[in-house]
This record gives structure tokens, C-alpha cells and sequence, in this order.
């Protein structure tokens, strides 16, 4: 088979891969409180060491112009993540918070301060306001801590707590809240946390909502739509080189034989 096909074609079939790889993925993540569904962006290559001339060819070993077309490929640039709002479902659960507009929590983890928009929290055996894997969430002063009580949690983050015996809710704590200048310089690191890159912060500007979590923003039905396509596409290219490959043979096999 001429490589100026196997190539392209083989690259295209790297792509609908590796675009199935991150549909998969999201489909997977679909009811994950807070996920940000991610999608790949391509881009076209050329083969290495072709060079283009004024004639829309390639250059030669021994330095001359080929008339042949510069074999160009498609390529994943990168996979970038929809930062887009997510459905919010309402659990009354006064830890549960969801983000009404752009921002992250910040969490307290081993590696160090990471970013997420999962609300789900809950009241660790210490008192702690924690995330579901046990990583404390931070306030403005450091992780939060509890005293018995119904916990009330304001717009702005602002923790309070109405005592069991009665009289009004006392402030224990203020949630450390930030919004990222360039949201797309945020790597994912598993978890449904995020590790700034290169980003700055900048002040919060969205809103709370207590006993709310935000879903994801994953749409299944789009991204089934996806997956489907990307399988039409992979098929497609497939045949396409099963087709080239046929030509190749009764090339080599046919031509030139002397008939009777």
C-alpha cells in the first residue's frame, strides 16, 4: 500500500481512537457529582522531514521538487476540558453545596492544595468539613471545623452553626473559594480534582447554594451521538484502506502480465 495513503489513514484511525477514549470517559462520568466532560481538538500535521514548495509538493531526498502532494495527517493537539455549568439537583443535605457560576473549592490534599467543583462533602470524626475521600476542605483560615449544631452555609461561604440549646447561629468559618483567570491552564488529576498549571487566581465571583449538588455537564445523548460517529468514522477509514490495499495487489499481481 503507498505510505502517502497508509499514513494519513492510519493517523485518522489514532484519532477516532483516542476521540472514543475520552467519550468513554465521559459517558462513564456522567452522574459524578461536579465533572467537567473533557473533548479533544486536532489538528493537521505533516510528515516528517516533507517541506513544501511553491508547487504544493515535497521535497526530495537528492534535494529536488516532487510533484507529489505534501502528505499531510490529522493529529490530537490536546484534550481540553468544558468548564461549562453542570444540572443541580437539590439534596437538602446542609453539607452538600453547589457553585452557581464560575469558581472551585480548594481542598487540602497530600500533594497539596487542589481545586474542585464537587460540593459533596460531609463531618469527618474530628469535626472537619471534609470532602467524600477524607481531604479537609479549606476556609479562609485553614480546614473548618464544627460544633454541634445545624450547620448553615451562606452565598458568599460563610460557615454558621445554630447551637442545639437554641439562641442564634454563631460564624465558625468562611469557605476558601477562588475562580481560576484561565480555567483551560487546569490539569485533572483524578479524584474530580484539579491542579493549577500555569493559571492565576482571581477573587470568587460565583454563589453558593446549600443542600444543592451540581451535577456533571456531561449530555449523554450528545455524547452517544459522538461515539457513534467516531465508530462510523474509524469504520470508514478501514474500509477505505481495505480498498487501497485491494488495488495494491492486483497492481503487483496483474499488470503488466502478458495475456493470450
Amino acid at each position: 500500500m503507498d505510505p502517502i495513503f497508509l499514513y494519513p489513514a492510519a493517523a485518522a484511525q489514532h484519532v477516532m481512537e483516542k476521540r472514543m477514549e475520552v467519550i468513554s470517559n465521559n459517558l462513564a462520568n456522567v452522574s459524578t457529582t461536579g465533572f467537567r466532560k473533557d473533548f479533544p481538538i486536532f489538528a493537521s500535521r505533516t510528515a516528517i522531514l516533507a517541506k513544501a514548495h511553491s508547487l504544493g509538493g515535497a521535497s526530495d531526498p537528492t534535494g529536488g521538487n516532487s510533484l507529489l502532494p505534501v502528505p499531510y495527517y490529522p493529529a490530537v493537539d490536546e484534550v481540553v476540558t468544558d468548564f461549562s455549568q453542570g444540572v443541580s439537583h437539590v439534596t437538602n443535605n446542609p453539607l452538600d453545596i453547589a457553585i452557581a457560576g464560575k469558581g472551585f473549592f480548594q481542598i487540602q490534599t497530600a500533594g497539596g492544595i487542589r481545586y474542585t467543583r464537587n460540593g459533596s462533602f460531609r463531618l469527618s470524626p474530628d469535626g472537619l468539613i471534609v470532602t467524600q475521600s477524607g481531604e479537609p476542605v479549606l476556609g479562609e483560615g485553614g480546614p473548618i471545623s464544627l460544633p454541634q449544631g445545624t450547620t448553615l452555609i451562606d452565598e458568599d461561604g460563610v460557615v454558621s452553626v445554630k447551637g442545639v440549646e437554641g439562641g442564634g447561629p454563631v460564624t465558625v468559618g468562611q469557605l476558601s473559594l477562588i475562580n481560576i483567570e484561565d480555567p483551560f491552564k487546569l490539569q485533572k488529576i483524578g479524584d474530580n480534582l484539579f491542579n493549577i498549571i500555569s493559571a492565576n487566581t482571581i477573587p470568587f465571583e460565583g454563589k453558593l447554594r446549600q443542600g444543592v449538588l451540581e451535577g456533571s455537564n456531561v449530555n449523554p445523548i450528545t455524547e452517544m451521538v459522538a461515539m457513534i460517529l467516531a465508530m462510523r468514522q474509524y469504520e470508514a477509514v478501514q474500509k477505505a484502506m481495505h480498498g487501497a490495499d485491494d488495488i495494491a495487489t492486483k497492481s503487483a499481481n496483474q499488470v503488466g502480465q502478458l495475456r493470450a
